[in-house]
């Protein structure tokens, strides 16, 4: 009975953000359903970088470690302060609000994972002549 009921749903009874008659079913047969957005879930790589940056350096504070440039993406952990990092590239312009770097993790607890964090926390080297 159950099935024969899920069987006849179409896609128009769809909430935003539910994407099967499978999710509806389990919903209206006292199941739960745990949804996650595909925006903040999936990891977003260089291809959404702005400017090029290529250098190795550290993150100045605890900063949150993402898996795209912008807090509307998941956190995945906490980059301690003085992390060690390679700064690929960024989305934005550096130094200004909304800048966001794309890291690979050199030291610690997320040794060589790539994601983001908000740029004003990494270190900008000196050049000194």
């Amino acid at each position: 009975m159950h099935g024969a009921a899920c069987g006849r749903l179409s896609t128009a009874v769809f909430a935003p953000g539910w994407s099967s008659t499978a999710q509806v079913c389990a919903l209206l047969l006292g199941g739960s359903v745990v949804a996650a957005s595909s925006a903040s879930a999936a990891t977003i790589g260089s291809g959404a970088c702005t400017h090029q940056i290529k250098i190795n350096t550290d993150v100045y504070t605890a900063v949150n470690f993402r898996t795209g440039p912008g807090t509307g993406y998941t956190a995945t952990g906490l980059l301690a302060k003085g992390t060690d990092v390679y700064w690929q590239c960024n989305k934005g312009d550096n130094g200004k609000p909304g800048a966001w770097g794309y890291v690979t993790v050199k030291s610690g607890a997320h040794k060589g994972k790539k994601g983001w964090v908000a740029a004003q926390y990494i270190n900008v080297p000196m050049q000194l002549d």
